[in-house]
């Protein structure tokens, strides 16, 4: 079950929405929370951005809470960090852990 965001709590793009000219890690405010319909995700309305008088409308796939983001700058600032062989032995570490995933999802 995907997770539910509060109202009026602050949240940041999971990817870029080039239609708006946002990107991947733009910081926004939920103002407004559109329960799933029988097979279909979450909606949000989001405000913000810097942008005066625009709310945008996304899936809840295609937002993140803000410590998911700064987690996810903290390990990208550690994988700056390493070599290149140790860059390979990490890529093969997580192929493995993705496969894993994909196995125990078909499994539940």
């Amino acid at each position: 079950m995907a997770k539910t965001f509060p109202l009026f709590s602050q949240v940041a793009l999971a990817k870029d929405l080039p239609e708006y000219h946002l990107k991947r890690g733009d910081i926004a405010t939920i103002v407004e929370h559109y329960p799933s319909q029988e097979g279909k995700e979450d909606g949000y309305s989001l405000e913000g951005f810097d942008v005066p008088n625009v709310t945008v409308e996304v899936d809840a796939s295609q937002i993140i809470s803000l410590s998911q983001l700064r987690q996810e700058e903290e390990i990208l600032a550690k994988l700056r960090q390493l070599s290149q062989s140790r860059l390979m032995h990490l890529q093969d570490y997580i192929d493995f852990l993705v496969q894993k995933e994909k196995a125990d999802q078909k499994g539940a």
